[in-house]
């Protein structure tokens, strides 16, 4: 599954990479920011991956620029926050969205672009990943 998963996200980084040649962008400011309540809360990352990572426990990580204020998914009701320099997904999650998150934080990266991450959960003391936008 892991070498499918890896071929997977190697044609999904390629289309992505063709992508950002021909897709409009938009410049964005970066920050950290959480808004809504109850089921509604939810935490964005808006800025540059500075690191992805992803390991055999499959557990991927996208590391912020800067070190989040854990003061901010508390304020909305997102708690158990421990960890504030980066986001997590675990792949066995959802693989299918696992593959398309981590594609997207590659060519992120590679491609020196920003990105807007919402969080709505933790997860292991990190905030967990639930979506992802790709800007230039």
């Amino acid at each position: 599954m892991l070498k499918v998963f890896r071929m997977k996200i190697f044609s999904t980084f390629l289309l992505f990479a063709m992508a950002l040649g021909i897709a409009p962008q938009a410049a964005m400011a970066q920050g950290f920011t959480c808004g809504g309540s109850g089921a509604g809360a939810y935490c964005q990352y808006t800025g540059k991956v500075s690191r992805a990572y992803v390991n055999e426990s499959n557990q991927i990580l996208m590391y912020f620029e800067q070190s989040i204020d854990l003061a901010l998914p508390a304020a909305v009701g997102i708690t158990g926050i421990t960890k504030n320099q980066a986001g997590t997904y675990y792949i066995s999650n959802n693989p299918d969205f696992a593959e398309y998150l981590y594609s997207t934080l590659v060519t992120a990266l590679a491609a020196d672009k920003t990105v807007v991450v919402q969080f709505k959960v933790s997860e292991s003391g990190y905030l967990r990943m639930n979506k992802i936008w790709l800007y230039k």
